[in-house]
């Protein structure tokens, strides 16, 4: 079970026939969440999380066997004006 201020739930989605199921979990008040997928010897995690200045952030890690975490992407969205 999670901490108290944490929720977790579970997403799912398809594209091109293809059906991935993930954990989600809500992260600092409602201003985060985690979520990632295994497949094989490949597992990623991502945070998605909304910063001060309001910018959607990612950023993602992905670990291949028994290789260490590498970073896999960070971005930031920002509203367009």
């Amino acid at each position: 079970m999670g901490r108290p201020d944490t929720l977790e739930t579970r997403w799912s989605g398809s594209n091109d026939g293809r059906f991935l199921e993930s954990e989600v979990t809500l992260l600092d008040r409602d201003k985060a969440i985690s979520w990632g997928f295994a497949v094989g010897q490949v597992t990623t995690n991502s945070v998605l999380r909304i910063n001060e200045s309001g910018e959607w952030t990612e950023v993602a890690e992905i670990k291949i066997g028994s290789e260490l975490p590498k970073r896999l992407l960070e971005l930031t969205v920002r509203r367009a004006n």
